[in-house]
Formats: structure tokens, C-alpha cells, sequence
């Protein structure tokens, strides 16, 4: 087996390319399991890599893959990346299409890991299905952020819309099973197209619901109703939007062809070539009890997630049991404030622990007085505590001066969520920059904080996040504000 600096062990490659090669590997000394990518010294574009490896390495995101050493010798470069016992989304869908729910939910996650590289002016450049992860439990993790432009050759400088457009052949591969990117970047099959564009994803299969095929179809500017996305935020905030109507999207839903428009199809030669790749080989036909088996036992999650999910909006409606005590006040749902209503003069996402934003483009929603709207947290991971990464998150209301505040209504996406009010004369950077006036655990959809200091007089006040509901996918965590409305006494 070969070894990089005395210390990292390369054991089995999972992937390669012309003149590079991804693997497996150990670092004996902190003795865990890394990623080592190598490059040949032959490679056209191996002095480029050292750099683009420490712009992605200046992203803080959990959900991109981080470089963590980079290694240079007379065979080349070779970077060490974090590692991930996970399945490929190529792997994965080598198997067939996702479920719907799932393949919204893979896609959205890498939008938001893009949407923290663009903070920074940087980009994929080259999104494919072997670089998106899904480990156990449904954790994503984008590989190869700035280096895989690198390995793919470089070329033109690559630019928002070849982003997007790679968050929309994500989404088109999940729901088809079929690649409508480069055909160079995917062993998968290639989507059909018409005029040189693919054609919609329910054209592929029947049963897409219309959100998604929505969403994917803008990406690639087919005909339609809506204007195209052409920003990796722009594409986010949509499949943030398809958020709101996952509960009716059926896990279940079987995966067929389209017999209409492969009959429609059938001059191009697509329809027939389409029959004869569905029909599975026999060697896969054999273990057809064991994938029926794996099959049951995922869409038993995702109902059971879906379900959660379901009940929760249901209790959305109900008025929420008066709350905790907090430090210094009090929350009840059920006695609506009586003073008149103070005007917000802006709002802003506040998250000190973390990369420094939560879902910015939402904030309007927390305020705009329509309920059917909200900011969202991004989805944490197993946990209801932010996944155990950070104590909290949440809103920023300035008021524009200091006025006096005797409530704050608060209506929220899902039930469970526990939150503080916190306040302050001055803007700022840290949570505890503001003090704790009251508090509600595990509430429903509506809730008022009242301090008990009557008058407060403060110009901003905090809306602290500390426990989120469960997400749609019955694995991950998220918060909402829908409405935020703040009143005299």
C-alpha cells in the first residue's frame, strides 16, 4: 500500500479520473479514516490545486467536505479530505430514482452548502453525482468544493448559472435516474432531450409532483409559467418554497415510464433504448428479494418521517399550551395582546456561532405580514438542539429607536420549538450582548412573550432559537418564524 508523508496510508480507491484517482485512506498518526485525493505531477493543472483546495477550505459549513492537509512530492499532489462512510449519489441512484421527498431534500442541502460558498465568492464548478454524499441517518456532504473545476480541466471561469444548473441535474437525477449534465461527469444514463435541452423530469417519470418538475424545468429554462432560475440562491429559495408542500408528496409513489411521451418520444430512438435499459440484467434481477427487502424498510422511514411531519402541521392550527416562566417573563398563547402595535423597522438573520447567517434571503417572510410565508432555519442534524453544534439561533428586530415593548407575538413553522426573548439597548455580536426577558419550551404555532418589567423600553429585541421541530424528512431539524409581531403592553 502506498503512503503520503509517512502517515497517510491510501487503501482502496473509490473513484478516479484522467491522471487523478480519490481514496480511501488512514492517517496513522490521529489514526482515523481520511479521503486522499491524488494527482498526477503529469496532470495539466496540478499547480492549481494547492490553491483551490485553501479557498475551499475557508468555508465553514458542515455540509462541505473539508480539505484538511495538503501534500506535495515528485509524484504529484495528493490532498487529505475529510472522510465520510457514505454512498454516492451516483451509487445511489444506480439502484433507481430516489424518493421524491429525498431527492428535494439532497439537492436543497447542497444548495445551502453552495449558498455559504458564495458568501466567499466561490463555486463548485463542476457538480456531478459522484460528488454528493448521503452517510447514515441522511447526512449530505459536498465533495470536491473549487478542486473539482480543477479535475475537470478548467476552461472558461465558472460562474453562478453553472452552479444552478448543476443543483437542477442534481434534482433531474434523483426524481429520473437519468443524468442531463456532461455526459463525461456520470456514468448514470443520459436524460433525454428535445431541441438540445432535457425535457421535463415527468416526461421521464411518471409521478414527479409538479413543484419539483417545476423547479428542475426553470433550471434548464424549458417553457413554462415561471421565470428561469439562474442563481444558486434563486434555486435554493425555491426548493425552500417546495417546502411548504412536501407533506403531500407520497414517498411511495411507484417509478414508471411515461408511455405516452416515450410513444411520443419514439422517432428519436429514445423510447425503445429507454424499454431495453429498464429491463434489469439478470445478475441484478437475483437479488431482487434483498433490494425489496431495503426498499420497504426506506420507504417505512420516510413515511414514518412524513407522518411526523403531518401531525405536527395539524398541532400547527391548535393554540399552544401556556409556556415555561421565564427568567424575568412570561409566554401564553391563549391571552392576546391588548397595546398597540409597534412597527419594525428591519429585521436580520443572527447566527454567532456558526458561519454567520441563517437562510439571509428568508428574513422578509419573519415580517411581512402574511403568515403563509417564513424564514427558516437551515435543517440540523439528528438533534433537536441545533444538532448539538451551537447553542441557538435566531432574529435580530430593531425598532429603529428605543420604544416601549410589553409583548411579542410570535407565530412559528412546526410544533416543538423553544425560544427566548432577549433584548437590548445597543446592537450586538453575541448572544449573551442581550438579556433574557422571557421564554417558551416545546411550543405550537403561536406563541406571546411578555416581559414582566412593565414598561420595557429597548430598541432591539433577539428572537433565540434553542430547540427546532423535526423536519419534514423525519431525520433532520428546522425551525421557522412565520410572523413576528410586537406590541406596546
Amino acid at each position: 500500500m502506498r503512503t503520503k508523508a509517512g502517515r497517510y496510508v491510501l487503501e482502496d480507491c473509490v473513484l478516479d479520473g484522467p491522471g487523478w484517482s480519490y481514496w480511501r485512506g488512514t492517517d496513522e498518526v490521529l489514526r482515523r479514516a481520511v479521503g486522499l485525493l491524488a494527482v498526477n505531477a503529469s496532470y495539466p493543472l496540478v499547480d492549481e490545486l494547492p490553491g483551490a483546495a485553501r479557498r475551499s477550505a475557508a468555508v465553514d459549513d458542515p455540509r462541505i467536505q473539508r480539505v484538511l492537509d495538503v501534500l506535495s512530492d515528485d509524484e504529484g499532489t495528493c490532498l487529505v479530505i475529510e472522510w465520510m462512510a457514505a454512498s454516492s449519489l451516483e451509487d445511489i441512484v444506480g439502484e433507481g430514482p430516489l424518493a421524491d421527498v429525498e431527492s428535494w431534500r439532497i439537492t436543497l442541502e447542497v444548495a445551502r452548502a453552495l449558498a455559504a460558498a458564495a458568501e466567499g465568492g466561490l463555486h463548485h464548478g463542476a457538480l456531478a453525482p459522484h460528488w454528493v454524499l448521503r452517510g447514515d441517518g441522511g447526512r449530505v456532504r459536498l465533495v470536491g468544493l473549487c478542486v473539482a473545476e480543477v479535475l475537470t480541466g478548467g476552461g472558461a471561469p465558472t460562474t453562478a448559472l453553472d452552479d444552478a444548473h448543476g443543483l437542477g441535474a442534481l434534482l433531474y437525477t434523483g426524481l429520473t435516474g437519468r443524468w442531463p449534465g456532461d455526459p463525461a461527469w456520470s456514468s448514470l444514463p443520459a436524460a433525454p432531450t428535445q431541441g438540445g435541452r432535457p425535457v421535463r423530469p415527468r416526461m421521464v417519470r411518471a409521478g414527479v409532483p409538479a413543484a419539483l418538475d417545476d423547479v428542475a424545468a426553470r433550471v434548464f429554462g424549458l417553457p413554462g409559467r415561471s421565470a428561469p432560475l439562474t442563481t444558486r440562491a434563486e434555486v435554493a429559495a425555491a426548493l425552500e418554497r417546495v417546502s411548504e408542500k412536501m407533506a403531500r408528496f407520497d414517498a411511495t409513489e411507484p417509478v414508471a415510464l411515461d408511455a405516452a411521451v416515450l410513444a411520443e418520444l419514439a422517432d428519436t430512438g429514445y423510447g425503445a433504448r429507454v424499454a431495453a435499459e429498464t429491463e434489469p440484467p439478470a445478475d441484478r434481477r437475483a437479488v431482487g428479494p434483498r433490494l425489496l427487502a431495503a426498499v420497504v424498510a426506506a420507504l417505512l422511514v420516510a413515511l414514518v418521517g412524513l407522518g411526523a411531519w403531518v401531525v405536527s402541521r395539524a398541532l400547527d392550527d391548535r393554540p399552544a399550551v401556556a409556556s415555561t416562566t421565564g427568567p424575568s417573563g412570561s409566554a401564553s398563547a391563549t391571552a392576546p395582546p391588548t397595546g398597540a402595535r409597534v412597527p419594525i423597522a428591519s429585521v436580520r438573520d443572527f447566527d454567532p456561532d456558526g458561519n454567520g447567517t441563517e437562510n439571509p434571503d428568508q428574513v422578509r417572510y419573519a415580517y411581512d405580514g402574511n403568515p403563509s410565508t417564513a424564514w427558516h432555519t437551515v435543517t440540523y442534524y439528528n438533534r433537536p438542539d441545533l444538532g448539538g453544534l451551537k447553542p441557538g439561533v435566531g432574529l435580530i428586530v430593531d425598532l429603529g429607536v428605543s420604544t416601549q415593548v410589553g409583548a411579542v407575538r410570535v407565530r412559528l413553522v412546526g410544533h416543538g420549538t423553544s425560544l427566548e426573548l432577549r433584548a437590548a439597548a445597543q446592537e450586538g455580536a453575541r448572544a449573551d450582548d442581550y438579556v433574557t426577558v422571557a421564554h417558551a419550551d416545546n411550543v405550537g404555532a403561536l406563541v406571546t412573550l411578555r416581559p414582566d418589567e412593565q414598561p420595557m423600553h429597548v430598541r432591539y429585541l433577539l428572537l433565540w432559537l434553542t430547540e427546532l421541530p423535526l423536519a419534514p424528512n423525519g431525520v433532520d431539524y428546522q425551525g421557522g418564524v412565520a410572523e413576528i409581531e410586537v406590541f406596546r403592553s
